[in-house]
């Protein structure tokens, strides 16, 4: 009796060990998590700080978030400054020395994506929420999620050198399937005229041959005037756009007017993959935008 409590206790033991040694990875959103969990697979553990549901410009530095941050190995943020509102204050008040800028733990995935957007001439508060080094929204091209991988790479291979094989090996397996995706969308993407309230779509559109006449919104992250509302709609109704998209955080009053008065419809669809719902993967997200065109 006495010996089988000693094994059950060195089994318990080992598991907890086994446990203990996954490198613990904290994402900002869902999607980064599921790159991170393709690639990292039983080396990992992996939590989003985000659901895909709020808005990753505004979120706040809430405890939970600084103490989840407390205990990674590693963070990984999407960059081009679209967590800038917060994510520095929660790497700032964790006092986990890994996951500082330069840390072995720093993981940003916009370092290894070439964006699109990228501003030009003097950039300043006046011209609204403009993004200094491109368009932050790259996740929803199946090309820019491969592009991204290859930061994940890094950063755990730095970690965890001995994987570094079976690493690489996951990563290329990982961009082979969103080669495979993007192919498939590519066959299936309607080339008709489209618009967006905000510039998070952009890169989904840019990826398939989408025609885009650009956002409801003047400024990004300012509501726009009843004015710019009507000068867009007219003009996407002489255009011939057939559809517009927006996020769940876009203001519906802005929506609905735009609606009422260009009589295209507005989508309202997740820009991000979301912790529950029918958007919970990156493929679940890409058929959800697909079947909205």
């Amino acid at each position: 009796m006495l010996s089988k409590i000693i094994f059950s206790i060195v089994i318990a033991g080992s598991v907890a060990h086994a446990a203990d040694s996954k490198i613990k990875v904290v994402t900002t959103l869902p999607d980064v998590a599921e790159i991170v969990r393709d690639i990292g697979a039983d080396s990992v553990e992996v939590n989003s700080l985000l659901k895909g549901t709020e808005d990753p410009h505004y979120a706040e530095a809430r405890p939970d978030l600084i103490l989840k941050v407390n205990r990674a190995d590693i963070v990984c943020s999407m960059g081009l400054d679209l967590e800038i509102g917060w994510l520095p204050k929660v790497l700032e008040k964790s006092g986990n020395a890994k996951v500082q800028t330069g840390g072995t733990g720093d993981c940003v995935l916009g370092r290894t994506v070439k964006a699109i957007d990228i501003p030009t001439g003097v950039i300043d508060r006046s011209l609204g929420d403009v993004h200094p080094h491109g368009n932050p929204h790259f996740i929803l091209s199946p090309l820019k999620d491969a592009e991204a991988a290859d930061e994940v790479l890094r950063v755990l291979s730095q970690v965890l050198p001995a994987q570094k094989a079976e690493f690489e090996k996951r990563t290329t397996n990982f961009k082979a399937r969103m080669k495979a995706l993007y192919e498939k969308n590519q066959a299936l993407a309607k080339k008709t005229p489209v618009m967006e309230y905000h510039k998070e779509f952009s890169y989904f559109f840019n990826a398939y041959g989408i025609q885009s006449l650009g956002s409801i919104e003047e400024k990004p992250g300012m509501p726009p005037s009843a004015a710019r509302i009507a000068q867009v709609a007219k003009l996407a109704k002489e255009k011939g756009v057939k559809v517009v998209f927006a996020t769940p955080s876009a203001p519906h009053k802005v929506l609905e007017k735009f609606q009422e008065i260009s009589g295209i419809p507005v989508k309202v669809i997740p820009s991000y993959v979301q912790t529950s719902g029918d958007a919970q993967s990156i493929e679940a997200l890409q058929k959800k935008l697909i079947d909205s065109l």
